[in-house]
């Protein structure tokens, strides 16, 4: 699981509906599995 990036700041103009699915959680891709694995200290 991933968070959603444009989540961080200026947040003035973006609706409520965006900024509500921007805070919920995403799905990494499969063809970027392995590269997140690789940045995570504790993953196995």
């Amino acid at each position: 699981m991933r968070r959603h990036a444009f989540h961080n700041h200026l947040l003035d103009h973006k609706s409520p509906k965006r900024k509500r699915f921007l805070g919920t959680m995403a799905v990494v891709d499969e063809t970027d599995h392995d590269r997140v694995s690789l940045m995570l200290p504790y993953a196995s």
